[in-house]
């Protein structure tokens, strides 16, 4: 099999890769940023990349390996105020506004997303980015194991478990007079 270049992988998976982020930051500067962490990542990690495997699941295991990171850091930056230091000299990028325009408009037709990514981010990480690559990303089953490295039937249990916590978040019934997700009308299975 022949190895594509780095330049085909970022033109076929930028956008896959920025609506990951986007969903799992809730914020557009956040989002071009691990994206770009995303793909400065991969750039020098792509001589190492084996042509045999999948490229999509070798991007997204970075993708969240970038989310990770930046759990981390806010956890940190919540513990020590990093503007106290440090000041709030950044300058904001130059963004296509109709891109931002049309990812703001996904965002804002729903006003429950909002209310979801704030449940979502309440529960354990290992149940967040399972449901957020099945649903959010759409990608089967199979897809989400590659990515996690987990086998099939434990990537389906965190799916399960994660939507039955959704369920139960008071927060979320109390935002909405009602349940935003109904597990019944997700599918687990592949």
């Amino acid at each position: 099999m022949m190895k594509p270049s780095f330049d085909e992988v970022y033109e076929l998976y930028y956008d896959d890769v920025w609506r990951f982020h986007l969903h799992a930051a809730a914020n557009v500067n956040s989002a071009l940023e691990l994206t770009s962490q995303t793909f400065y990542r991969a750039c020098h990690a792509w001589p190492r990349f084996r042509p045999d495997a999948p490229v999509k699941a070798w991007l997204f295991q970075i993708a969240v390996n970038e989310w990770r990171r930046e759990l981390r850091r806010r956890k940190l930056t919540r513990m020590i105020p990093l503007s106290d230091y440090f000041g709030s000299g950044g300058k904001d990028i130059a963004l296509d506004q109709a891109e931002i325009r049309s990812v703001s408009d996904e965002i804002e037709r729903n006003e429950s997303y909002l209310m979801l990514h704030r449940a979502l981010m309440r529960l354990p990480h290992k149940y967040v980015t399972p449901i957020m690559l099945r649903f959010f990303e759409h990608m089967s089953i199979s897809e989400v194991a590659a990515i996690l490295g987990r086998p099939v039937g434990t990537v389906k249990s965190l799916i399960h478990r994660g939507l039955a916590k959704l369920q139960e978040d008071q927060g979320l019934r109390e935002a909405c007079g009602e349940s935003i997700i109904e597990v019944s009308q997700l599918t687990v299975g592949s």
